[in-house]
């Protein structure tokens, strides 16, 4: 090879590569648009749920069978979710999920009973959970073409989301039913999705294919991350589903200001994301998670002992700051656990994930049945205490 064609070689890699960034920029603006649109229909739905357990008559328990129902819908499709993308890729399945998880949304304060709610509810947990999966593959592919980390900012715009579809869902109700102020909503998120959705990465930039779909069984240390991961979004899934419960039922907050509990829980987390890579450079994972986990025990502390509805929305926020970065470190351990089989060990972390924060709400439901919803947060904190206690084993420290 002459010295010219070896120049000429080198120049076309590098082209390649900065049209592969070039793309991948493109494409983190069209995955932001799926992280805000997914998270702020479950803001809203988190608005509904008040006025959907009031409409049907629901006791805690009950209502929390109902809950299960969507977290039954969610990990069913979850489990399909795999395969599925290997065959057609990530862009497509966001795409569909995205435009069936808006329309599903004003459906739940139309259902006039559980059995139709809990129908309706399947469906609605089926396409976010699919979404979901898919949001973060690709989310995870564009992070590999740019060469550096954004999924703590991508899971930031999800917080984001929540704080919108929780604040301006709960403004809305005010003037609107439930089902308008969900659809009105629903049309604009899909206003702003389909003008960026022709940015993702094509089909075939993640399609693996039948080899890449098969199933293996994670280690020990995977299991742990896993774990926790499913004490974390556990924690994060009683938030969004029963704090404007807690603030409406057991404090006598007025409706509106029962869903502020979870925005200003998402808004916290948002905070706390969007700050997470500065602050994981300058205290390591393990430390940055042991005092994000202690913190938000004593957030739900202040939130049961208050008092009054600000104290306890207060006390929200810290618990969603203190939350907010445990499982960006915990998504990042799982890929420095081993050698060559870091995809297989981030999914199978995911997965344990997001089965607490979809689950997790219908346990809480049958605790608070059982003794009260100030119980149920009661076991919530001090999940967050396991989390700070077993940080040190599961997250590795950096290598000097």
């Amino acid at each position: 090879m002459t010295s010219e064609q070896a120049t000429s070689g080198r120049a076309g890699l590098r082209h390649g590569r900065d049209v592969e960034v070039e793309d991948a920029r493109s494409a983190r603006w069209a995955t932001v648009a799926a992280f805000l649109l997914n998270g702020t229909v479950f803001g809203v739905w988190a608005t509904q749920i008040p006025l959907i357990k009031e409409s049907l008559g629901l006791s805690a328990a009950v209502l929390g069978g109902a809950l299960l129902c969507l977290a039954a819908g969610a990990l069913t499709a979850m489990i399909a979710s795999g395969p599925l993308l290997g065959r057609i890729g990530s862009a497509p399945v966001i795409r569909v999920t995205a435009l069936l998880f808006c329309v599903l949304l004003p459906l739940p304060g139309l259902m006039p009973d559980l059995l139709s709610l809990s129908a309706v509810l399947f469906l609605f947990g089926a396409a976010g959970g699919t979404m979901d999966v898919a949001m973060n593959a690709h989310g995870a592919l564009v992070e590999r073409r740019l060469g550096r980390p954004i999924m703590s900012s991508l899971h930031g715009m999800w917080s984001l989301g929540g704080l919108v579809g929780a604040g301006l869902g709960g403004l809305l109700l005010q003037v609107l039913p439930p089902a308008a102020q969900a659809g009105l909503i629903a049309g604009l998120l899909l206003v702003l999705f389909l003008a960026l959705q022709s940015r993702f990465l094509p089909s075939a930039a993640d399609a693996t294919g039948p080899s890449g779909s098969g199933l293996a069984l994670p280690d020990r240390g995977t299991l742990l991350l896993g774990a926790l991961t499913f004490l974390s979004f556990m924690s994060e899934g009683a938030v969004l589903d029963w704090s404007a419960i807690y603030l409406r039922d057991s404090l006598a907050a007025a409706a509106g200001l029962a869903g502020l509990g979870f925005a200003v829980f998402s808004g916290a987390m948002a905070t706390g994301r969007f700050c997470g890579d500065w602050l994981r450079h300058h205290l390591g994972g393990v430390t940055l998670v042991r005092i994000g986990s202690v913190l938000a025990a004593a957030g739900l502390a202040l939130t049961l002992l208050g008092g009054g509805p600000v104290t306890a929305i207060i006390g929200f926020g810290l618990t969603g700051l203190g939350l907010s970065n445990v499982v960006p470190v915990l998504f990042s351990a799982a890929g420095a656990a081993e050698d060559g089989s870091a995809s297989r060990a981030i999914a199978a972390v995911a997965t344990l994930g997001y089965a607490g924060v979809l689950a997790g709400p219908a346990l809480f439901g049958f605790v608070a049945e059982a003794s009260s919803v100030g119980t149920a947060f009661a076991m919530i904190a001090a999940f967050a205490v396991i989390i700070a206690l077993a940080s040190g084993r599961a997250v590795p420290r950096p290598r000097g």
